[in-house]
């Protein structure tokens, strides 16, 4: 089990950078010291189970910065909303529209496009946006990325040095704290 984090910290520490500092993510709280990544998917039951305890733990914690990497798993809803979400337009609604995607547990374009119309945005823009080779592009970079980190599903997190596959927002918070605390090297499971 620790050789396992142990690889699976090089493998962080390797991908740094781009899992922390992609300026094309959307990130909550962008100052703040610690860093807590999330792949995700707008589909995504579990998702959506954690998406408000997350959104919670930013605003509780301004010294957190949040990452959102866009994972698309779930069919063509998903991408849909991934590339939709990756827009200049949507990025710029902030938390408001996030949320309400992850609270639609019946997510599909039309429900895509009435969440556009509700924050002032005209859907059709958007998606014109949305089919921008660079997002194509980001998307692929994130899929390749979760490829290398080993991710078969989503939700996964990284704080620091630790991999939380799955929506475990105990070990999320164990692992925030132990960063917090400058223990970077045991996985929050793992016995002290």
């Amino acid at each position: 089990m620790l050789e396992q984090a142990r690889a699976r910290a090089s493998d962080i520490e390797r991908y740094r950078e781009q899992l922390e500092r992609d300026p094309r993510d959307f990130v909550v709280n962008p100052n703040g010291a610690f860093t807590l990544v999330q792949f995700f998917d707008y589909r995504c039951g579990y998702c959506k189970v954690v998406a408000p305890e997350i959104l919670k733990l930013a605003r509780e914690n301004p010294d957190v910065r949040v990452v959102f990497k866009e994972f698309p798993i779930f069919g063509a809803a998903s991408d849909s909303a991934a590339r939709i979400a990756l827009t200049p337009q949507v990025k710029a609604k902030g938390v408001d529209l996030h949320q309400a995607m992850m609270a639609d547990r019946g997510l599909d374009e039309a429900a895509l496009d009435a969440h556009l119309r509700r924050v002032g945005l005209d859907p059709a823009a958007v998606r014109r946006a949305a089919s921008s080779p660079g997002i194509a592009a980001q998307i692929q970079e994130t899929r390749l990325l979760a490829q290398a980190l080993g991710l078969e599903g989503t939700p996964a997190f990284i704080v620091g040095d630790y991999l939380i596959p799955g929506a475990d927002m105990n070990a999320v918070r164990a692992a925030l704290a132990r960063v917090r605390a400058g223990g970077l090297k045991k996985p929050p499971s793992a016995p002290t």
